[in-house]
Order: structure tokens, then C-alpha cells, then sequence
């Protein structure tokens, strides 16, 4: 019963929109689509505050502890994708970057993770650091 309630709330929204589907991580741009945005708003919607990621410039972040950032194409095509498409619930969230975080990290809006065990606010602020030193993911 939980699994279908699961899939009838979660799963069945980013299911209906398969066509935005295909065309998720098509490029490696850090500014989103328009259907990498509506598809992050409707998957992260459960964090509450409400982040727009319409036209946002995002870095993609993996690995246990947090620290590996990966392009657009490999975070949909290998981190979320081949979950949903399973009917299961990838483990993702993002936090947003304040005005002084956007402007070190080189105009990153937010920073999404995927699969991470381990996050704190310092991961945060180094993973912001190295951004900025490295440019465009």
C-alpha cells in the first residue's frame, strides 16, 4: 500500500511528463532548460521553500561524502533517471546559494546533490570554493 501511494503521488507526476524526459541532460550547460527545470521543480518540490529552478545555474554533486561534482548529463543520466525510471525514489536535494556564495562560486544559483550520506554546511562552503576555481561543470 505504501508503494502505491508512493508511486501515485512521487513517481506517476514525473511519469506523465516522459517527453520532458527526453530531454533532460541533453547538453552539459549549467544553466537549466526549461524541462530539466520544471522536471527539478516537481521532483524537489518536497523540500518546501519553494527554490524556482527556471533558467537556474546549477552544479550537480555526488558521492557519499559529498564532494564530487559531476556535469548535467551524467547527474540525469546516471543519478536520476535510471531510478525513476524503476519506480525508485532517487535521493536528491539541493540547497540554495545566498548572494555571497553565487558571487565565489562564479553564479551558481543552487547545488543539487544526489546520493550523498554525508553533507554538511562546511562540504557546502568548499564545494562553493572550488567552483569558483574551477568555472563552468
Amino acid at each position: 500500500m505504501i508503494r502505491l501511494v508512493f508511486i501515485l503521488f512521487f513517481i506517476s507526476p514525473l511519469l506523465l511528463a516522459s517527453q520532458e524526459m527526453d530531454r533532460l541532460g541533453l547538453d552539459n550547460s549549467s544553466v537549466l532548460n526549461e524541462d530539466e527545470s520544471v522536471f527539478l521543480n516537481k521532483l524537489l518540490v518536497q523540500q518546501g521553500d519553494r527554490f524556482d529552478f527556471t533558467n537556474a545555474k546549477i552544479a550537480f554533486v555526488t558521492g557519499s561524502a559529498g564532494t564530487k561534482i559531476v556535469d548535467k548529463q551524467y547527474y540525469f543520466d546516471k543519478l536520476i533517471l535510471p531510478f525513476i525510471e524503476k519506480d525508485v525514489e532517487p535521493s536528491t536535494f539541493y540547497k540554495q546559494l545566498d548572494d555571497e556564495e553565487k558571487d565565489i562560486s562564479g553564479g551558481y544559483d543552487a547545488i543539487v546533490f544526489a546520493w550523498v550520506k554525508w553533507y554538511t554546511d562546511g562540504k557546502k562552503d568548499n564545494l562553493v570554493k572550488k567552483l569558483g576555481r574551477k568555472g563552468e561543470y
